[in-house]
């Protein structure tokens, strides 16, 4: 199994939430409105200055289902240009 960790611009909450139900991911935690700023983007720290929030999705998924999301938000990114996504993907070893 592998932790897959998603953070990504709040305006794009609802592709993520197709490409998720799209890999058979159904269940996952969601924080909203976090506040960050990354590699590529400008910060999103939800002031005048830096307007903007981000969300940040974990699930938990089969090895199968990695693949299938991680296309998604290659598809995402090349359509969408700037618009902050970055997925992570981490081993996990176990869920009790």
């Amino acid at each position: 199994m592998k932790m897959i960790i998603l953070a990504y611009n709040i305006a794009l909450d609802e592709e993520i939430m197709e490409l998720m139900e799209g890999a058979g991911l159904d269940f996952y935690t969601k924080w909203t409105k976090v506040l960050g700023k990354g590699r590529s983007g400008g910060p999103h720290l939800g002031t005048p200055v830096w307007p903007g929030f981000n969300n940040v999705l974990m699930a938990a998924a089969e090895d199968d289902k990695v693949s299938p999301l991680l296309d998604g938000v290659r598809d995402l990114r090349r359509r969408l240009g700037k618009e902050g996504i970055k997925a992570f993907v981490l081993p996990l070893e176990e869920v009790t």
